[in-house]
């Protein structure tokens, strides 16, 4: 079993809405959490959800979307259901689910039409018949996402070290999108600037570090070496200050934090905890701690400065001498 049921029990006097979105994170998290997920653990998970989906909120199901997205293992009738919702909640999907086999995408388009269809166009593909079907709408949006793609492997196999710094993925567009809507749907913390929220997310999520770096200290006025030290390897109490004097809510803050090393918080206990002690930071209090930090940081730099101004006025006192 890939979930401990006491933990579902736990939930019992939640609204039936409030539930089922707990009880469906709860789920996908932990079997997402399995290396190695047996059968039987796939069924379990697919018994669960599957009757959740009509009771969890749009943005849980835009999680458990992009969650499952990239799962070889996700049970089918699943990912199929949550592939057939809203094309916003399920363009990770239609995008790189290996779940889905041509077959599944042409069934898709035909039971959901164009918004479906387009999201599909851009995902790779190579089947004769699904192109066949995409090229029949005659959409110009389709004819350019499968233009697209068709140029990006090819250059891709060409240049494919020059293409990297330059091209932006779908599988990267798409995720940002949908946890960037997942963080929208449900801001319960502080109400700051999402547009810098959904900035910082956008730096998180990239695969190069060092974008984040640049984007967290413009965000906090840090010089480089000063945000590279906070945001270290890991969860760690300095970075989490700082994300609450930014205003992130505690959803945005652990979106930020996943991007950056993955699941940080793997069960909904953890996360639970994460959330409510995330929440008691006053930003108030954020602010000045990190201003503390800063101070800090220049005092050190200038005693750093005059010990070299020093050491080189030395050595120049010896050279005339």
């Amino acid at each position: 079993m890939f979930v401990k049921y006491p933990e579902f029990r736990a939930l019992e006097d939640r609204s039936s809405g409030s539930k089922a979105d707990d009880l469906l994170t709860a789920s996908i998290t932990a079997f997402c959490c399995v290396a190695r997920p047996a059968k039987s653990d796939a069924q379990q998970l697919e018994d669960l959800a599957v009757p959740l989906l009509a009771l969890a909120s749009q943005r849980v199901r835009r999680h458990a979307a992009a969650a499952l997205s990239e799962f070889s293992h996700a049970p089918k009738r699943l990912i199929v259901a949550l592939a057939e919702d809203e094309v916003d909640i399920s363009a990770p999907l239609l995008l790189r689910s290996p779940v889905l086999d041509p077959s599944d995408l042409i069934g898709i388009i035909d039971r959901k039409g164009l918004g479906h269809a387009r999201a599909i166009a851009r995902r790779d593909i190579d089947d004769p018949e699904l192109l066949r079907v995409l090229h029949g709408f005659n959409d110009p949006a389709i004819e350019r996402a499968l233009a697209l793609r068709s140029n990006s492997v090819h250059s891709g196999e060409t240049d494919m070290q020059d293409a990297l710094p330059t091209q932006e993925s779908p599988r990267l567009r798409e995720t940002r999108e949908a946890l960037k809507a997942l963080m929208r749907d449900s801001d319960k913390g502080f109400s700051g600037d999402q547009a810098l929220a959904e900035h910082l997310v956008d730096a998180a999520l990239l695969d190069q570090t060092a974008l984040f770096e640049q984007e967290f200290a413009r965000a906090l006025a840090l010089d480089p070496d000063s945000a590279k030290r906070i945001i270290g390897h890991g969860l760690n109490a300095e970075l989490t200050i700082a994300l609450a004097s930014l205003g992130l809510s505690a959803e945005a803050a652990h979106l930020v934090l996943t991007g950056l090393f993955g699941l940080v918080h793997k069960d909904l206990h953890s996360l639970r905890l994460f959330v409510q002690s995330y929440r008691q930071i006053d930003k108030d209090k954020a602010q000045a701690t990190v201003e503390r930090w800063k101070v800090r940081e220049n005092s050190q730099k200038l005693r750093q400065k005059l010990r070299e101004m020093a050491a080189d006025f030395e050595k120049g006192a010896r050279k005339v001498s």
